[in-house]
This record gives structure tokens, sequence and C-alpha cells, in this order.
């Protein structure tokens, strides 16, 4: 798992800046197609990457209009829908354009080394047959590609542990707080001074002001579609996973944790010892605003629940 995350890690750094914006700008703006056939392509886009909302006055000035976000509906099953939202052009551009331009800072904090938490939902599509270059597919295009790695990652590993633990994290993109965006890159602490609170110097102040905007100015939620909310997701969730690592290690606990998203697999030795590690998870994500599925939550003793029900089946 740990190759994994190093090999993401080397791939995704040798990335150009340009080809990021373009890729986002292009490709990651209209909600993928899960069922349906593509309904909306771009057929625009600036050449070059440029900014429509620059910051002045030395980052005490940042003037973004608000605006709505268009909503989209697909089917996902007899009776309920998959809802997506679409972005106003010149915000979402802007997004993509300091996502690009500071893609080493996005780089550690979407893949911190101070992490125990193995995650596989990378979401710009980086590809191993082509160092530097981007793929084609989406990552819900990729997504059991990245199941099947996970099951099998776990499984190869899971004769060491006896009990598994199957978490969620609670209506994940509605209910990621925009401020939580420049924590998780800066630290809390750190943004929480007077002097950077409305320092739009700050890429994670400048992130939370476009999405603020993007959204009718609201600052719970993310829409969920664009792959720049995929981008803002996997950064808030890395950050919680450094939370909870700092609590499995202080308590000593012998675990491996893996992440797909909002999806958490952790292995441990015994029921106390996944009941600790859920509380750890728990207070990991309290400290942004975000609660666990007690639903979507359980411990299995292996090897139940070490593979998806349709994979035995």
């Amino acid at each position: 798992m740990a190759e994994h995350q190093t090999l993401t890690r080397s791939l995704a750094d040798r990335l150009a800046k340009p080809e990021i914006y373009h890729w986002l700008v292009e490709f990651g703006y209209f909600p993928e197609s899960y069922v349906l056939p593509p309904c909306f392509r771009v057929n625009k886009r600036p050449k070059k990457p440029k900014v429509y909302f620059p910051v002045q006055k030395k980052g005490k000035k940042f003037r973004v209009p608000t605006r709505e976000l268009v909503k989209l509906q697909f089917p996902k099953s007899e009776l309920t829908d998959r809802a997506f939202g679409v972005m106003h052009p010149e915000i979402h551009n802007d997004i993509a354009y300091h996502v690009a331009r500071n893609w080493k800072t996005i780089l550690r904090s979407m893949l911190p080394f101070d992490s125990c938490v193995t995650t596989y939902s990378f979401p710009i599509p980086i590809d191993s047959r082509h160092p530097g270059r981007l793929g084609h597919l989406r990552s819900g295009r990729m997504i059991y590609e990245f199941l099947g790695m996970i099951d099998d990652d776990l499984a190869s590993v899971a004769y060491r542990y006896q009990f598994l633990i199957k978490a969620d994290i609670k209506n994940f993109y509605p209910s990621i707080y925009t401020h939580s965006i420049a924590w998780a890159i800066h630290g809390k602490s750190f943004i929480r001074k007077p002097a950077n609170l409305y320092n739009y110097k700050l890429l994670g102040n400048r992130l939370d002001r476009l999405f603020q905007r993007a959204n009718d100015g609201c600052t719970n939620g993310v829409p969920i579609g664009p792959v720049v909310s995929d981008v803002i997701a996997e950064i808030v969730a890395s950050a919680v996973d450094r939370i909870f690592t700092k609590s499995v290690k202080a308590a000593g606990l012998n675990c491996e944790a893996v992440r797909f998203k909002d999806d958490y697999r952790i292995l441990v030795n015994t029921e106390s010892d996944a009941k600790r590690a859920i509380k750890f998870l728990q207070a990991a994500l309290k400290e942004y605003n975000l609660e666990i599925n007690e639903e979507k939550t359980g411990i299995s003793r292996l090897p139940d629940g070490l593979f998806r029900g349709w994979v035995s089946s």
C-alpha cells in the first residue's frame, strides 16, 4: 500500500501545470457520466491559463461575484436521483488556475507524508505507462479498478490482523465547510491568526472564497461533479487522515488503513482496538466539522467483510 502512495506521488509530481489547468477546465468541468452517455462537453476554453478575478492590494482585496450553481439530476434508482452541480465557468476557471499553479502545495496536501492512511482516490488521471502525462479516464470510470486494487492490497496484509472496520463520512461533499479548505492546506491555528484570516495571498483563502461565491455565498458544501471539488474533498479528507494518524501513533495502535474518497477500511488486531480506531476517526472528522456515517460503519471479524459482496458473488 505504501508503494501505491509513493508511485502516485511520483507520477503526479511530474505533471505539467498548464496541462493540469487545461484538463480541469475542459474535461473536469461537467459532471462525469456514470450511467448515461456524455450529455455535455466544453467546446471553448482559454488557450492559455488565465485568471478572471485577480487578488489586489497585496492580498487584502479579492472580489468574486456571487453566482448560483446549475443543478443537474441523473437517475440513481427508480425512486431517487443523483444531484450534481455546475459552477459558473469563470469561477471554475479560477479554481482550476489556482489548483494548477500551486500544484506542489496541492499535491502535498492530498498526499501528506505524515499520514498512515493510504488513499486510492487521487482525482487527477495519472498514467503509469506514460509518466508526466495525464490519462483520459476520470475517477468514476476507474472506480472498479481502484476498488479491485484496494481489495487486493488489503488481502495481502490481512493475515496479520483479526478485525476489519468499514466506515464512511456522512454526506461528505454537502458537508464540507469551505473555511476548512484553508485549515487543511495551511493549518487551523495558522489560518486563524488575525493577520491571515482575510489574507488572499494564501491559497486556501482564495479557494475558500471562490467555492463560496460559486454556491450563492454558502460556506457549507462543495458541488458534486467538478473535478476541482474532488481535489478539495481529497485535501480535506487527507487532513482528517493526518489527525487520525497522530491519535493512532500516540495510542500505539497497530493498524492498516486505506480510503477511497469518503470510504474507509481499517485492519486491527482486537475488537477493542477497532472501537478505539472508530473513536479516533470520529474525533478527527469533528475537527473538520464532519461526521461518521453510523449506518455504514461496522466491525467484522476477518475474513468476513474483507471483499465486497458483489466480488464474493
